[in-house]
């Protein structure tokens, strides 16, 4: 496999992706060498810094070796998906418990109030939130950003002030789960075209105004979400400090 241009704007997880593309694809052994960090960043047309920051994120899950003087190595990692590693090290199972088990009953009633309570105008802000996100995933880029500004709207739709302050307040983790579940994205196929198509479901009920819908449709992608999440970071049994 030739190693293939990073579209302009990926940051460091689409690299991890894209070099366990690379490592699966090239069959690259523990122990072997990989390119260095300035030919990864013309070859991904990408900042060095975007791929300094892939590397000492790798590094420090014992992923690679970087050996001064030598280069970039692959270490054993026992089978296990680079990705996979990477997501489950993020968070621990515990605190991504809790933050699943919160957006699960913050966002299923802000949804339904948002139904009734949102105006044109914040509904024009859902979908373009939405569309952001489309469109970044088109351009090869995760969303984590767009992603959390499509529930940050409905939220804000909900016109509830201590939602909005709440949702607020623990945003770095909402968007540390977010990028587990979307680094995950990345490597199955389809899963990125589900997630449109459950926040088509979700917006369809909120611009109908049926606060039952749109719980509803909030309740089904967020546990959808969580299924996926649990189903990638359990199914690496070779690894031994996996969240289980």
């Amino acid at each position: 496999m030739a190693l293939k241009p990073i579209k302009k704007k990926r940051l460091f997880e689409e690299i991890i992706v894209a070099i366990e593309q690379y490592v699966q694809e090239e069959n690259i052994q523990p122990g072997e060498k990989l390119p260095s960090e300035n030919e990864l960043a013309s070859i991904f047309n990408v900042s060095k810094t975007a791929v300094r920051e892939a590397m000492s994120v790798l590094n420090a899950n014992g992923i690679l070796e970087t050996r001064p003087g030598s280069g970039i190595y692959l270490k054993d990692i026992h089978g296990e998906s680079i990705v996979v590693r990477v997501t489950s090290n993020l968070m621990e199972k515990g605190e991504l418990q809790e933050i699943l088990d919160f957006r699960r009953g913050l966002e299923v009633e802000a949804a339904g109030l948002a139904a009734t309570r949102g105006t044109e105008e914040q509904f024009a802000k859902i979908r373009k939130a939405h569309e952001d996100m489309v469109e970044a995933n088109g351009a090869g880029i995760i969303g984590v950003d767009e992603d959390y500004n499509f529930h940050e709207e409905i939220i804000l739709a909900s016109h509830n002030s201590i939602y909005r302050d709440i949702f607020k307040a623990v945003s770095p983790k909402l968007k540390e789960a977010m990028r587990i579940s979307k680094m995950q994205s990345m490597k199955t196929p389809g899963l990125f075209l589900q997630a449109y198509q459950e926040h088509e479901d979700i917006m369809e009920a909120l611009f109908k105004r049926d606060s039952e819908g749109a719980s509803r449709a909030m309740r089904h992608h967020l546990i959808r979400n969580e299924e996926k999440i649990w189903a990638n970071l359990r199914a690496n049994i070779s690894f031994p400090h996996k969240i289980v």
